[in-house]
Parts: C-alpha cells; sequence; structure tokens
C-alpha cells in the first residue's frame, strides 16, 4: 500500500453505494487489544484517528467485513502501525499557551472541522455542529453520547469564537504532509536533532574559552571530564572529538 502499512486483513472493493458507482475500498485489520474499557477505548480511537490523518478515509463501517474477503487470520500488535500519522509535535498549535498532548482524537477532530471550512469556502465559513458530532460518532468509540458531545463542543465553540479561522491550516510554509509525520519519521527526525546539540556541545566545550580545562598533560583530550561537563556518554564524545581532530576546519565552520 501507498501508505506502507502491512497487508489488511480484509480488502475488498465497494462497486455500487445506495445505486451509485463508487470507487471505494475497504480495508480492515485484526488488532490485538482489548477495548472494553476507557483505556481500550482511547488505545483504538488513537488507531482510529491515525487511520484518518493518514488514508483519505470516508467511514468507518460498523458491522464485521464480509467473511469471504478475509486475506489471512494474522492478528497484528500496534507496532506494525508505525507507519500511521499523527501532527508532527513540531507543529502542534498551541492552546491557552499549553499542548493538548498526545490526543490524536482531539487533532483528527480539529483536522476534520478545518477541512469543513476549508470546502465551504475557506476562513469564514459556518460549519454545522451536528456534522461534526456525527462524525465523532461515527469513526470513535465514547463511553457514551454526552462525552463525545461534550467533546465536539469544546472543538466547535473554539472555531465559533474565533470566526472559523484556521488553526492547523493556517499560512504556512509547510505542507499538510510536513506537518502529519509518522513515529518512525519523528524517532529518525528526533535522534537527527538529538546528535547534532550532542556534537555541537562537543564541538562547544573543545574549542570554547575553558578548552584547556579539558586537555591531559599529554595533549589528548580528557574524554570522561568533557562527558561530566556536558553530560554526554563518553563513547558520544570520544566519537565527535575524533571528528573534529579528523577535519578540525570543516567541523569549525559548521559550528560557528
Amino acid at each position: 500500500m501507498d501508505a506502507n502499512l502491512p497487508t489488511p486483513n480484509y480488502f475488498y472493493r465497494f462497486n455500487t453505494l445506495v445505486g451509485k458507482s463508487i470507487d471505494t475500498y475497504c480495508i480492515a485489520y485484526l488488532i490485538d487489544g482489548y477495548f472494553g474499557t476507557p483505556k481500550g477505548y482511547e488505545y483504538l480511537n488513537d488507531i482510529i484517528a491515525r487511520f484518518s490523518l493518514t488514508l483519505p478515509i470516508k467511514e468507518r463501517l460498523k458491522h464485521p467485513p464480509r467473511e469471504e474477503d478475509k486475506q489471512h487470520d494474522y492478528i497484528y500488535k500496534l507496532k506494525a502501525f508505525q507507519d500511521l500519522k499523527s501532527l508532527t509535535r513540531k507543529y502542534v498549535p498551541k492552546l491557552n499557551g499549553s499542548m493538548a498532548g498526545d490526543d490524536n482524537t482531539f487533532w483528527e477532530l480539529k483536522l476534520w472541522i478545518e477541512h469543513r471550512i476549508r470546502d465551504n469556502g475557506g476562513e469564514g465559513s459556518f460549519v454545522e455542529f451536528t456534522s461534526l458530532l456525527d462524525h465523532a460518532l461515527e469513526f470513535y468509540e465514547w463511553k457514551d453520547r454526552s462525552t463525545a458531545k461534550a467533546k465536539c463542543r469544546n472543538i466547535w465553540n473554539w472555531y465559533e469564537a474565533r470566526g472559523w479561522t484556521y488553526h492547523i491550516l493556517k499560512k504556512s510554509s509547510k505542507t499538510e504532509e510536513e506537518i502529519l509525520m509518522t513515529r518512525q519519521e519523528r524517532a529518525r527526525s528526533n535522534a537527527k536533532a538529538k546528535a547534532e546539540r550532542a556534537r555541537k556541545a562537543v564541538i562547544n566545550a573543545i574549542t570554547g574559552l575553558y578548552a584547556d580545562e579539558y586537555k591531559k598533560k599529554s595533549g589528548a583530550w580528557h574524554i570522561k571530564r568533557i562527558a561530566e561537563a556536558i553530560n554526554l556518554d563518553p563513547r558520544v564524545v570520544s566519537k565527535y572529538v575524533k571528528q573534529y581532530e579528523a577535519n578540525k576546519d570543516g567541523l569549525f565552520e559548521e559550528f560557528k
């Protein structure tokens, strides 16, 4: 599949729906877990939200797929869906100065209402509360209707109070694809950023005003002392010190 997801347990094409010819496919997965508790609801809704952020999902079927369309019986663990997207932490907007956390259901509902604002003509276009609530009830599992209604009302009121302006889709140099990121992509991005911070810290230590304090009498770098000073693993320090020594000019210029 284009989204780099595992092979669905069920897969088939809808030829017609209510007498209309359509080009829609049903995909369904068997996922390991018990979803009859509040934590279970949260777990399941997170997966549904991330599917909705990754694929152009039109409808969540509440009935079991056709048994004759089952491809295989394998039961998947959550880790099989690491390529599902969620809002990139870097681009998750702040609400009243604080973050809404990793509630992908919340962010998917916000993105859904913004897509309706866009479809209705752009910023300033009204969106019916009932349409948001219907979407939430159709796609997600809730303790009861009042819980879903309260969450949707909170989101809807936020947009109404701001004249139906964008929050996530606001003008930015970043595309929606860049704002949405898979967990694997985020892990790689975070690892790269962490390595960059570590390398800068090492270079700053051995080229700064107190660089001599990190030298042994022999002239070699005191790796353990540098590591303790900048709170890094000695092996990481040793790696970047060696890189610096091998190419002082190139690495030094990079961190000016």
